[in-house]
């Protein structure tokens, strides 16, 4: 195994240490307990990244999460407080947070150097063994069908707070969205991506091979990243009104229809369902190059099904 595929696994290992190091820190300095799940869940998901990241499917996770950590940045290494979590956060939790992301960048940069490319290429193991795959479908149909009923409890409570004429019961939908959205939302979404990346890369699916799949791959990114960039803020401006008195009207108003534009995300969601069920359309101008040297030889069997 070259060295930079050895070092890239050994500062995944690194930085997984680095975030429950950064999770401790919070936990002695009086942090919540709900606090330490998330990063015990992204720890957890990089050490078995990097124990597969000799496989293709490995690396490629490898990096997926590295970018997600990039995109999430700006939480790791926010020490502000919040609404459910009213403590500050150390100082030295934010900079090991923020190391670890650095860290894992520079892991997925030496994962992809010539000399680790071509090792997997050659020799690296790109399927999920039979075993693994049957383990990965029940935690993606699991967390799949969770964030589906997640998301969707989440517009309805928003939409709910925005149209009763009940102060307390506004409240009441608000602080839900927030408890629902730090405790479970997050996990049940990764989980699902992640495990749905591993059945697509680690089969003869291929990510980027087949329409169906790669549209489902985009309409899970829209789904982790639209909700951050359009209505994560819905509950802590709307409660944060209702708190200070303002009448509901106000909160109607300020809100506009953005708790009604929630609704889109059960939409992408039962769309990506269909995807898999229906799983039409065919090659990708990758998966037809990909193809097309073993049709001198021998056909390549489709893959089954019920693979991703």
């Amino acid at each position: 195994m070259p060295f930079t595929l050895r070092a890239a696994m050994a500062l995944s290992v690194l930085a997984a240490m680095l975030l429950t190091a950064a999770m401790l820190v919070e936990q002695f300095a009086g942090a919540s307990l709900r606090t330490a799940f998330w990063p015990a869940f992204w720890a957890a998901a990089l050490l078995l990244f990097a124990a597969m990241a000799d496989r293709r499917w490995g690396r490629t996770m490898l990096a997926v999460q590295a970018g997600l950590t990039v995109v999430l940045s700006p939480v790791l290494v926010s020490a502000e407080p919040s609404e459910l979590d009213p403590m500050r956060r150390p100082d030295a939790a934010v900079g090991l947070a923020l190391a670890c992301a650095a860290v894992q960048f520079v892991a997925v940069v030496l994962a992809y150097l010539p000399p680790s490319t071509a090792y997997i290429r050659t020799t690296g193991r790109r399927e999920l063994s039979p075993t693994m795959r049957k383990g990965v479908l029940v935690v993606h149909v699991t967390s799949s069908v969770a964030w589906l009923g997640i998301i969707t409890v989440q517009g309805s409570l928003g939409i709910t707070a925005v149209t009763t004429d009940d102060a307390g019961l506004a409240r009441a939908m608000f602080t839900a969205m927030l408890v629902i959205d730090a405790t479970f939302l997050g996990p049940a979404a990764f989980c699902a991506l992640f495990t749905g990346i591993m059945l697509a890369a680690g089969t003869r699916w291929g990510l980027l091979r087949r329409w169906w799949v790669a549209t489902k791959f985009a309409t899970m990114l829209v789904l982790m990243v639209l909700p951050i960039l359009a209505w994560q803020d819905v509950p802590v401006d709307g409660l944060a009104l209702v708190e200070a008195g303002r009448p509901l009207a106000e909160v109607r108003a300020t809100l506009g229809a953005t708790p009604y534009l929630a609704m889109v995300s059960p939409a992408l969601a039962l769309f990506a369902v269909i995807l898999s069920i229906t799983k039409p359309w065919g090659l990708t101008p990758l998966g037809r190059r990909h193809r097309r040297p073993h049709h001198r030889t021998t056909a390549v069997p489709e893959p089954r099904r019920s693979s991703a």
